[in-house]
Formats: structure tokens, C-alpha cells, sequence
């Protein structure tokens, strides 16, 4: 549609301001009327002058005006209701200006739209067709848009009807009007009809707020309706849906319930039946715990037994061939293709026996549903010692005394190794008469089997004469002759001439340092025994004694003497079996890998209790037969006890200088005066001496002040205060020390003190040694203390005349620190020996004694648990180990 400027529309005439006044005063008052309602005084008077003037002007005018309305409209005779309603009327369409109604006024503008619709039209038909393409489509769309005004006119309208029944109606599908009331036309008022016109659209608008107050009342109470009934809906739907929840838990939960009742008793079989095999291996009943152990169908331990089994196969398979070894040159003359490794199939074939017919003895574990899983562990059993002989009385030779029943046990053990062709370890306890058994089975050899030697026993320094006195007590020379060799060079060079040219001897007993020294000599002889006394000096099989007495002696048989066969890992008892065994026992990987895991102090072994028990009862099995110890507390019950304290000082002030310096800086100044600090090494070592005495680091100083010396020292503090004390209830004491020079220190505080002492360490010459023992063991020996060094002293020297024992500075090795205490600890002691261990307060030996315990476990349970001695079962082996 085209529109109109405002030019284009005729101007009307403005009514005046007093006109709209009164006009709009007279509406108000047909209001007020229109509802039987009084005019206010103001408005009536307005009312009247327009009245009064419009009588005036068609019938003269009217006298007088009313103050009051409504008395006024009584005293006049104006009339009231319908009359005042009409003439209001009249007076207000007289007030109107003469105008043109809208009816007219719409129809002449609808008059000028069609004719600049027509105008336009007719122009863009005459537009030339020589235009612009983009320009001549323009002008058909908007010439085709003018054509179709009127049907776009009807289209709106119907659009328009449409909306407002949408509007205006409850909902589509209940219709409220007729659409015949809809093609209905009022009548069009004129001017003249206004005063209608108002009225009814007013009644029209009356009727249409109440419809649609009707309707909105009836869509609310529908919306309410709906609204109550999907929430209705939606309860009923929550409540179906908490049922359909709680049916589903219900379910779930006698589902879980099966399933945790079935996993329960799952458990508590596997609980049962761990428990039927853990009774079974506590009884070492091995039979019971293979069968129990298939019908469990425990992978793990299925596959640890048959890895475990191969392994005992092997290892019976080397024993045999060690066993049929009859060179007289011993184990040394085995093959070099046979020296490899006992684990290896391919080299542990029995004479005999073929590779191919050995692994199918190990794999028929594998092929066999119900696979021997026992058959290693019978093969390794009838192995070792097949040969027994039974003793029951000792040698008639042996005269120096009665050997106890434990020592024949001991004696009878050692017999039959050698009947068997095998080696093995001694291994009781210290001060239960190693060195007595080891003569008596010397003295058998000789008198029952008629073999002489020559015998060769490698001792420490200290305690070689110890075994010539041995010697001498329980044997006449004549019998046995047992040289000692030792001495200068010019005195051992004579020895030598007179072995080489006599070679009248029995037993040659010497020390470490002389077997390396002098083995140009000694290798030269074809020894039937080689004995070492304090075996574990060979726990490193890699040492310069292990390797000289490995390749370059003749040795048929080998005999280890230890109370201590294992000192800080499960490789050193490895060492000594490979020390005995070259050719059984010659792969450590494969022996840790075995049976180092329980053992190892590391997060990554997931190993069960029962696992743990299995490999160590394995590991108990394979080294029982070498391997023979005894307890002080399990053969002499009459033994008095053995206790340990541990007493905490704290350190001096001199002392907590020199630790910090040496812990920050390495080094220590040395208050000369100077300025001077002295550089250090082995930072842990300086460590340990800062913790024994100041006194160590410096050099010239005066050190014979009572008070200073004491003072000095929190140990030297605390021993003041317990060394009176002991020597006033009649004690003796053991003194044990690791360092020499603080030794010397020792010996000024006890002569500044008037303690009687005697010493001991490795400068100590071998023939002053027996003098010492001699002197502090005699009886009313005037000694109170004995100083030892724990390295020469704590090993092979019977002290039993004292019952107290002080380790001054504990060591890395606790088998060290138990060596020592077992000095006084041994049969013969008659009174309870106390062991005092000094431990300075948050210093390194903390750090060491927890150490100790961590080495000591390993002993607990590879050593003290098997309870290798002739006598335990598996009950009581596994009890120690739980204990452990």
C-alpha cells in the first residue's frame, strides 16, 4: 500500500480551548447521571451556564442561577434522570463543531489510496522496457505487489480476525461466538448518535471484561486442573519409580548377599584349607602339604614347589657325583665341564644317566597330572648321608674326659660326612665345645678306621693355644701328635726342615696369615682334613684366604667351625657352602633368587607368610645336611643365663663439638691455640670415635687427670659410676672395644682408678696369649678386668671365669658383639652372665644397633628357626621361626 504524505491530507478545523472545556464538563456530567449519581456543586454550575446558554440562544434566556445544585434543579423545575440525560445530550452535541463523522473521513482516505495506488500502477506499466535488467525487476515486483493490495488487505483482515478469537477465546477447540454474530454489522453512528455510541460501547466493554474475566477464571481453573493433575501424575510416577528403586536394591542386595555369602565361604575354605597346610608344614609333614596343596590348585605355590623340586633334583643329582668322587685329591679333580653350575640339566647328569634321561626325570613333575612333588626332596635325602654308623661310646684314646651326649650327637654327625664323601659346617653355639668334637672325630679316624691324617686346622692367632692345650688334655701325644706351627721366620724355617725330613705328625695347626704366607710349603702336602676354626672368616668366598685355600691346596675333606654362619646376609652362608660344596653350591645368583626373597628389606616382594615358610623350610632342606647346630639353652639346661642391657649416656660437650664439626665439616679443630682443624677420613669411623673419647684426635696431651678423663666422656662418665659398683659385689669383667688406641686410654683410667687389668689385642703375641688366659682364669686371680680387642679377643677363648661383659662400642657385624659376650657365656660359667652394651644418645651407634637387628632377623630365621640338630621337628622348627 502506498503511503500518504501528511500534505496530501486535508487540514480540520481545530476546536478552541473554552469549547474542550465544556465539552469535556458535559461528559462528565452525563457520567455522573448515566449512573444516578449527584453533580458536585462546580460541575452542576458549569452544567447550567452551558444549559442556560444554549436555551438562550433557541427560547430566550433564563433568569437567575442556583447556588445549590440539587435544590436549584428542584426550585427551577429541571428535570432529572432520562430528561436530564437527553438534554445533556443535546447541549453537548450543541457544543460540538459542525464535523465530518470517521466513517466519511475513512472513506475519502481510502479514496486517495486507491488513487495513488492507480497513478503508480499506471506509471510503471509505461515504464520503458530499455532500462537496466536489475532496475526492470524492481519495478514488476513492485508493480505485481500493487496489483495484489487487495488481496492482501482481505488476507490480513481474516489474520487478524483469526488472533483475536485466539486471543480472546478459551481454547480453539470451544468456541464462544457464532461466526454468523461475526458477519453482523452495527449500525454506524453519526454525530448525532454519540451519546449511543459511548454508552454501548461501554456496555459492549462491560460484557466483553466479563467474558473474559469468565474465561480467564475457566482457563485457571483448567491450568489448575492440569496442573493438579500432572503433579498427580508426577507423584504417582516418583512413587512407581521408588518402588520400581526399592525392589531393585531389594534385588541387588540378595544379589550381593549371594555374592559376598559365596566369596565368604569361598574364604573360609581357602582360611581351612591354609590352615590344614600350614599345620601340615608345621608338622613337616610333606606329603599332607603336596596333597593339600593339588587340591587347593594354588598356582603360586604349585609353581614354587615344582621350580623348588627341579632345583632338589638337581642339587641330589651333584651330591651323588660329589659323593662318587673317589680321587684322593678330593673334589678338586672333578671336571671343569662338571663345575659350572648344579641348576644347569645339561651338566648334572649321574653316572649313568644321560641329559635327555635326566630332563625327563625333572619334567615328569609337569606331565604328570598328579606330578611327585616330592621326588626332588627324596632324591636330595637319599643323597646325603646314605652311610650311617652309629656311635655310642667316644675313642678310647680320647682320655682327658668324658664327652657329653650332644658331642657324640656332634661326633657321629662329622663320621658321617666322611662316610659319605661330603663336607659340612659345625656350628653350635659358642662355648659348647667345638674344638672337643673336632679332636674326638680326629681321634675316631684314627683309631677306628685307621687314618691318620695329616690333618690341617686353620685357627685364629689368638686361640692357637688354645687348641695345643686342647690337644694336650685330651689326647697323649703319643697318640696324636698335633704340631703347631707358628713363629719367626728363622723359627718356622726350622719347623719346615724337620716336617719335610721327619714327616712324623698328625695335625698341623696354624693361623690365617700363614696359610697365604707360607703355602709354597704348606700346598706341598696331601691333607686328608682341612678344619677351620671361626669358619665365617670365609663368608666373602672371594677373599684372598678363601681363594688360596680353594686353588691351591690338596684337600680331600673340609670341616668348618663356627657359632656364627651368618653374619650379615644370606651370601655369606652361600660362601661357606661353596667354600665345602665348590660343585653343588657354585651359583649365589640362583641361590638368592631362591632364597633370598623373605629376606629381602624391599617393597617389592609380595611374598605370603606361608610363601615365606615354604621357601625357608626349602632352604632348611637343602642345608640340613651340611649344616649341624646346637643351643646352649637346648643341651645344657643347667647353664646360667644370659641378659643384655643397654645403657643410653649422653655425650660431653667436647664430644658434641667434635660430632658436629666432623658431621658438617669432615674435620675437627684441634684447640692448640693455633687456629690449626685436622682434615679426616672414613667419616663414619671418626664418628664412632667422637662417640668413644675427644681425647682420640689429639696428640700431645696430658692425660693423667682423673677428673678430665672422666669428664671428657659421657661412657667413661658412666663406666666411673658401674665399675665400683661391680667390683664391690665381686664381679669380673670383660671390656671389649674396637679401637687400640682407645685401649690405651682405658688402661690409663683403670690404673688411675687402681683397677688390676689385663689386656688382649691382635699385637699380642700367640705365646703370650695362653700366659694371659692363664693368669685371669687362675683361680683368686687378683684381676678384676680383662681388656680384649672384640676382633682378637672375641673369638676362641674361654673366659668363664668372669660373668660381666661390657662392649664399649658395639660393631657393624652384631655376630661380632655376640662372639665376644659368648666368652663368658659357655659351659662352665656358674654364675648369670649381664652384658652392657654403651650406647651414646643420638649419635651413629643408634644407627647401628638398629642395623644389628635387621642382621640378627636373618639369623633368626635362616639359622636359629631350621634348628639343625639331630634332635627337633618340624613343630618346633616352625614355632621358632613364628618366633622369630
Amino acid at each position: 500500500m502506498v503511503d500518504l504524505h501528511p500534505h496530501q491530507l486535508r487540514q480540520e478545523p481545530q476546536p478552541s480551548s473554552d469549547h474542550l472545556e465544556k465539552t469535556k464538563s458535559l461528559i462528565c456530567a452525563l457520567n455522573l447521571v448515566s449512573r444516578d449519581l449527584p453533580l458536585p456543586p462546580d460541575l452542576f454550575n458549569t452544567v447550567y451556564s452551558i444549559y442556560s446558554s444554549a436555551q438562550s440562544d433557541d427560547d430566550g434566556t433564563l433568569d437567575g442561577a442556583a447556588h445549590d445544585g440539587n435544590e436549584l434543579q428542584e426550585d427551577l423545575g429541571i428535570p432529572t434522570g432520562g430528561d436530564l440525560m437527553t438534554d445533556l445530550e443535546d447541549a453537548l452535541l450543541k457544543q460540538r463543531p459542525n464535523c465530518t463523522s470517521g466513517f466519511v473521513l475513512g472513506e475519502s482516505r481510502e479514496k486517495r489510496y486507491q488513487g495513488h495506488i492507480l497513478h503508480r500502477v499506471h506509471e510503471l506499466e509505461e515504464l520503458p522496457s530499455t532500462r537496466g535488467e536489475d532496475l526492470q525487476t524492481k519495478c514488476l515486483l513492485e508493480l505485481y505487489g500493487l496489483k495484489l493490495a487487495e488481496l492482501q488487505r482481505k488476507v490480513r483482515s481474516e489474520v487478524s480476525s483469526e488472533y483475536w478469537l485466539y486471543l480472546n477465546c478459551a481454547s480453539s477447540d470451544k468456541q464462544l461466538f457464532d461466526w454468523g454474530m461475526m458477519t453482523l454489522r452495527r449500525p454506524l453512528y453519526g454525530v448525532g448518535d454519540a451519546f449511543a455510541t459511548e454508552a454501548d460501547d461501554q456496555f459492549r466493554k462491560k460484557r466483553d471484561a466479563e467474558r473474559l474475566s469468565r474465561l480467564e477464571e475457566e482457563e485457571r481453573n483448567q491450568i489448575e486442573t492440569r496442573k493438579r493433575k500432572f503433579f498427580a501424575e508426577i507423584l504417582n510416577a516418583v512413587r512407581e519409580f521408588q518402588l520400581q528403586v526399592q525392589a531393585a536394591l531389594k534385588r541387588r542386595k540378595q544379589r550381593n548377599d549371594g555374592i559376598q555369602a559365596w566369596h565368604g565361604r569361598q574364604r573360609q575354605r581357602a582360611t581351612r584349607a591354609e590352615k590344614l597346610r600350614f599345620q601340615a608344614l608345621k608338622a613337616d609333614d610333606q606329603e599332607a602339604y603336596m596333597r593339600l596343596v593339588k587340591e587347593s590348585k594354588n598356582e603360586r605355590l604349585t609353581m614354587l614347589l615344582e621350580e623348588t623340586n627341579k632345583l632338589l633334583v638337581n642339587l641330589g643329582a651333584a651330591v651323588q657325583r660329589q659323593k662318587d668322587v673317589k680321587h684322593s685329591d678330593g673334589i678338586e679333580s672333578l671336571e671343569e665341564s662338571e663345575a659350572d653350575s648344579e641348576l644347569d640339566p645339561s651338566r648334572n647328569e649321574s653316572p649313568g644317566e644321560t641329559p635327555e634321561e635326566d630332563a625327563d626325570i625333572i619334567d615328569s613333575d609337569h606331565n604328570d597330572d598328579t606330578g611327585d612333588l616330592l621326588e626332588g626332596q627324596r632324591q636330595y635325602n637319599s643323597a646325603i648321608h646314605s652311610i650311617q654308623e652309629k656311635v655310642t661310646e667316644q675313642p678310647s684314646i680320647l682320655q682327658g674326659g668324658q664327652l657329653r651326649s650332644y658331642q657324640l650327637e656332634g661326633l657321629q654327625w662329622m663320621l658321617s660326612l666322611f662316610n659319605n664323601n661330603l663336607n659340612g659346617i659345625l656350628a653350635d653355639e659358642m662355648g659348647l665345645g667345638k674344638t672337643i668334637q673336632t679332636i674326638s672325630l680326629i681321634a675316631y679316624l684314627k683309631e677306628k678306621k685307621g687314618v691318620c691324617g695329616p690333618h690341617l686346622i686353620v685357627a685364629p692367632k689368638a686361640v692357637l693355644p688354645n687348641w695345643i692345650n686342647e690337644f694336650s688334655t685330651w689326647v697323649p701325644e703319643n697318640e696324636i701328635k698335633a704340631i703347631l706351627y707358628d713363629g719367626r721366620l728363622d723359627e718356622r724355617k726350622a719347623l719346615r726342615e724337620q716336617l719335610s725330613r721327619d714327616g712324623n705328625f698328625d695335625v698341623l695347626i696354624t693361623h690365617y696369615d700363614l696359610i697365604m704366607r707360607d703355602k709354597a710349603f704348606l700346598k706341598k702336602i696331601h691333607w686328608l682334613y682341612m678344619i677351620v676354626d671361626e669358619g665365617h672368616r670365609l663368608k666373602n668366598h672371594e677373599c684372598a684366604l678363601a681363594r688360596t685355600l680353594v686353588t691351591g691346596y690338596q684337600i680331600q675333606r673340609r670341616l668348618l667351625l663356627t657359632g656364627t654362619p651368618i653374619q650379615n646376609s644370606l651370601q655369606e652362608l652361600w660362601s661357606l657352602l661353596n667354600f665345602l660344596l665348590p660343585h653343588i653350591f657354585n651359583s649365589v645368583q640362583n641361590f638368592e633368587e631362591w632364597f633370598n626373597a623373605p629376606f629381602a628389606d624391599r617393597g617389592d616382594v609380595t611374598l605370603t607368610d606361608e610363601e615365606q615358610l615354604l621357601i625357608i623350610r626349602r632352604l632348611h632342606h637343602v642345608i640340613r645336611p651340611f649344616i649341624l647346630r646346637r643351643k646352649k639353652d637346648e643341651v645344657e639346661k643347667y647353664l646360667p643365663g644370659k641378659s643384655q642391657v643397654i645403657l643410653k649416656c649422653d655425650m660431653s660437650a667436647w664430644q658434641k663439638v667434635y660430632y658436629q664439626q666432623v658431621t658438617e665439616m669432615g674435620r675437627v679443630g684441634l684447640h692448640t691455640g693455633s687456629g690449626k682443624s685436622k682434615s679426616l677420613q672414613n667419616l663414619s669411623m671418626q664418628l664412632r670415635k667422637c662417640c668413644n673419647h675427644p681425647y682420640l684426635f689429639v696428640g700431645e696431651y696430658n692425660m693423667w687427670r682423673r677428673e678430665e678423663i672422666i669428664r671428657a666422656s659421657g661412657k667413661f662418665e658412666l663406666l666411673d659410676r658401674l665399675l665400683p659398683k661391680l667390683r664391690a659385689t665381686d664381679h669380673r669383667v670383660l671390656l671389649f672395644s674396637q679401637m687400640t688406641r682407645l685401649m690405651d686410654i682405658l688402661e690409663i683410667y683403670l690404673q688411675l682408678n687402681d683397677y688390676k687389668y689385663l689386656r688382649l689385642d691382635g699385637s699380642t703375641k700367640t705365646e703370650e696369649r695362653g700366659t694371659l688366659l692363664k693368669q685371669f682364669n687362675a683361680p683368686d686371680s687378683p684381676y678384676f678386668m680383662f681388656l680384649l680387642s672384640t676382633r682378637a679377643g672375641g673369638l676362641g677363648l674361654n673366659l668363664q671365669t668372669a660373668d660381666t661383659v661390657i662392649i664399649f662400642d658395639s660393631d657393624w657385624n652384631p655376630q661380632m658383639d655376640q662372639q665376644a659376650e659368648d666368652r663368658a657365656h659357655r659351659i662352665g660359667q656358674k654364675k648369670e652372665v649381664r652384658v652392657f652394651v654403651l650406647v651414646s644418645v643420638g649419635s651413629i651407634e643408634e644407627v647401628i644397633l638398629e642395623r644389628a637387628k635387621q642382621k640378627m632377623g636373618i639369623d633368626a630365621k635362616v639359622i636359629q628357626a631350621g634348628l639343625f640338630n639331630t634332635t627337633s621337628t618340624g613343630q618346633t622348627r616352625y614355632v621358632r621361626g613364628d618366633n622369630a
